[in-house]
């Protein structure tokens, strides 16, 4: 059963589940490993269990995919950058 948290609250436990990627909004895009499936923050399942114990799941039914199995669409730089702000060329010194 989907529990259903106000935005805020939902956005809070993605930002504390999970420890490898920061989740600025619920529209950030994550790719489940599991099933392949592109997601967003707000398709995400809240899952409390009968000690009140919260777990986040992949919404494709049967995934038992947890925030461990999200991975950044793209580059984690790209979801969060304007693109017409990238610069045609990058210098660096080699030695």
């Amino acid at each position: 059963m989907n529990y259903h948290l106000p935005p805020e609250e939902k956005l809070a436990l993605l930002q504390e589940a999970d420890l490898r990627r920061k989740w600025h909004s619920l529209d950030d895009r994550r790719v489940c490993v599991l099933c392949d499936r592109t997601i967003t923050g707000r398709q995400i399942e809240v899952i409390p269990d009968a000690a009140g114990v919260i777990t986040l799941r992949c919404p494709t039914e049967g995934c038992p995919a947890l925030p461990s199995d999200w991975f950044y669409q793209g580059s984690a730089i790209s979801a969060h950058r304007d693109p017409s702000g990238r610069p045609d060329e990058v210098s660096f010194l080699w030695k």
